[in-house]
């Protein structure tokens, strides 16, 4: 089965404008494999520490997916779990994907509830809808 997912950056030093992907990714993709899908998607270079979180908004407050004493640990635990596992969310709460805790760049992840079958020959994920371009990662005076 392939699961439908909408990532849409809400935040980000140099976002200066809308970037959204939707793509078609398996029900057994794991956050470590979105964490590296959203690098790819927006072309960032994978240079700084992420997490994933949920809220009812990325300014609020913020609840773990994983929690634990050892933060290796719990990264190993989050990047292992499974999307099909996050979703669905409670109501009103929202997947969101944090990088550069500098730069703050914030992306909101949302499924669709359906699901659908592969197709043969098509190699996943893939994307199926893109809206703006990728967002700069540095700016003029990062660089």
């Amino acid at each position: 089965m392939v699961q439908t997912l909408t990532i849409k950056c809400v935040r980000g030093l140099h976002l200066n404008e809308p970037f959204e992907r939707t793509v078609e990714a398996p029900n057994d993709m794991t956050l470590g494999e979105l964490h590296t899908l959203i690098q790819a998607l927006a072309g960032f270079d994978d240079d700084h520490l992420f997490a994933f979180f949920t809220g009812r908004s990325c300014h609020g407050r913020r609840e773990e997916l994983v929690h634990g004493d050892d933060a290796e640990e719990a990264m190993d635990l989050l990047c292992e779990m499974r999307v099909s596992k996050v979703f669905p969310l409670p109501k009103g709460k929202k997947l969101f994907y944090w990088f550069d805790f500098g730069d703050d760049w914030m992306f909101q992840v949302t499924r669709r509830a359906s699901a659908k079958k592969e197709e043969q020959e098509v190699d996943y994920p893939r994307v199926i809808k893109e809206v703006g371009p990728r967002p700069e990662q540095y700016g003029p005076m990062d660089e």
